[in-house]
């Protein structure tokens, strides 16, 4: 029976590898739809797919037809066939609103389909992990003779419905009620539909919870501007875990959050309010409410900063121009100050002094700063003018001087011999935006240490010799941070030219 089977199989071969070469002979008309595929896709499908006619005037859709015998009368240029196990050819003929068809096509490669009827393999070691609220269960993958697609899981007898498929060994069942029993089962699935036979179930009891977390301490309430306060407050604990925190103000959740602190932006100017905070489980259990606090928004905020006062523009280089002015003031808080060059900004800075690199040689520039505050209120302009310089300054040269280097900064006393210890080298108190003798000198110190680059040393006292100054008073302990104006952190003041006048002349 066995040979006869195999026989007829044979002669079925050949009469299809006939009926394929009679195919392949035949000219093909501008009618014909042509390239006409067939493969078993990954769903065990076989996807048979061709390209319209040359000419396809008239034709409104395609007869499909499987070994000769037509199987669909479809609009689209591909098919999905599931036939029973054989061997198999495609073959297409375009047709018109009336049906009239037009030659078929050529014929397919053959395609040999074998139905799998195999499922996969019972998945194992599956085990379950409850907490209050949901059970994360784990199992070792199934094998497959062709794939393994996904698993499904049941709850209690029932298919848990997701989104996406389940394809990893794992998942977390979420949404269930404290101290209830459930049963699980997991079954795989290949892409023929075929399903593994079930496990045994496996029985899961969540754990009962009815400890609410512990009551949220430390909270403060912080009123940031007209319209918002912040809110604050130390983590809650809970015997399993917390889930969020409920935010009331003036007794009314206005909030569930899942992270300890808050920014309400629905409050008025001008107002008082009260807030407390409640900590909840994933059981739902919820906690006390915190103390009580409370906090008053500032009236709205319509006053703009001060103008910036005596705006500098000083040419550095050929490319740079070092701008600076006087602190603004402002009713609540001045933010910072926005820089404009000719017209368009070009950056923000929280200091009184910025730095405009990148400009083209001896050309003039237009800069206005204005300073802001919190609630985006602009002052008025103040601008100044400057040309960057044609040339690149020599060490220790005034960029105003043309290019011409000033005499030598070396210190040397009446005598000829090095200068005494405690001589006075340094008398003027400095600070940005001065030019002074004093400024070359520390320029040329800062630059013997370390502190200052070589082609800074204009005799500006600029951005870049402010920070240099900065890395010396905190080298040398005297000040490490504030302003040159509350500390004289980047101002040489007394302290400063103390520990320049003793370490200037020595060569240290």
């Amino acid at each position: 029976m066995a040979k006869k089977a195999h026989q007829m199989i044979g002669v079925s071969v050949a009469i299809l590898a006939s009926m394929i070469a009679a195919h392949a002979q035949q000219y093909i008309p501008d009618n014909e739809p042509m390239g006409i595929t067939a493969s078993i896709n990954q769903s065990q499908q076989i996807y048979i797919s061709w390209s319209p006619p040359a000419t396809s005037t008239n034709i409104v859709g395609y007869y499909l037809y499987r070994t000769g015998g037509l199987i669909a009368n479809t609009a689209a240029t591909y098919y999905m066939d599931v036939p029973p196990p054989g061997i198999y050819f495609y073959t297409v003929a375009a047709h018109d609103a009336a049906g009239n068809a037009f030659p078929q096509s050529s014929a397919s490669p053959l395609v040999t389909f074998i139905m799998d009827r195999t499922p996969p393999s019972t998945p194992a070691d599956i085990s379950a992990i409850p907490s209050s609220s949901s059970t994360m269960l784990s199992w070792s993958p199934s094998t497959d003779d062709v794939g393994v697609i996904g698993y499904y899981i049941y709850r209690n007898g029932i298919k848990i419905t997701t989104p996406n498929a389940i394809t990893g060994t794992s998942y977390t069942d979420s949404g269930l009620s404290s101290g209830n029993a459930y049963t699980y089962s997991v079954l795989a699935y290949d892409a023929a539909g075929n399903i593994s036979a079930s496990p045994p179930l496996i029985r899961v009891t969540t754990i009962y919870d009815i400890t609410p977390p512990s009551v949220p301490s430390g909270l403060s309430a912080t009123a940031t501007s007209p319209a918002e306060i912040d809110l604050v407050w130390k983590p809650s604990t809970d015997n399993i875990q917390v889930g969020g925190y409920n935010v009331y103000r003036d007794g009314s959740l206005i909030a569930s959050v899942a992270t300890t602190s808050y920014m309400d932006n629905g409050v008025s100017p001008q107002t008082s309010y009260t807030y407390s905070v409640a900590a909840y489980d994933t059981s739902d259990n919820v906690s006390l409410r915190s103390v009580v606090m409370q906090a008053t928004t500032s009236a709205h905020d319509s006053a703009a900063p001060s103008v910036p006062a005596r705006i500098a523009a000083m040419p550095i280089s050929s490319s740079e121009v070092d701008l600076s002015w006087q602190p603004s003031s402002d009713n609540i808080a001045v933010e910072g100050f926005y820089v404009y060059q000719d017209g368009a900004r070009i950056g923000s800075t929280a200091s009184t002094t910025y730095a405009v690199s990148g400009l083209a040689t001896s050309t003039t520039y237009q800069f206005v700063v204005t300073a802001y505050d919190a609630a985006g209120n602009v002052s008025p302009p103040t601008s100044a003018a400057a040309k960057t310089l044609s040339f690149v300054p020599a060490p220790g040269a005034d960029p105003t001087m043309n290019g011409i280097s000033p005499s030598s900064a070396t210190i040397v006393s009446p005598s000829g011999l090095p200068p005494a210890t405690g001589t006075v080298f340094f008398t003027a108190t400095l600070s940005i935006g001065m030019r002074h003798n004093d400024v070359k000198k520390l320029q040329s110190f800062l630059i013997r240490k370390g502190y200052l680059a070589q082609d800074s040393a204009t005799g500006y006292f600029g951005a870049f010799t402010q920070k240099a100054v900065q890395k010396f008073q905190c080298d040398q302990g005297i000040v490490c941070s504030g302003s040159p104006r509350t500390s004289g952190w980047g101002s040489v003041g007394s302290r400063t030219r103390k520990a320049l006048n003793a370490l200037y002349g020595t060569g240290q």
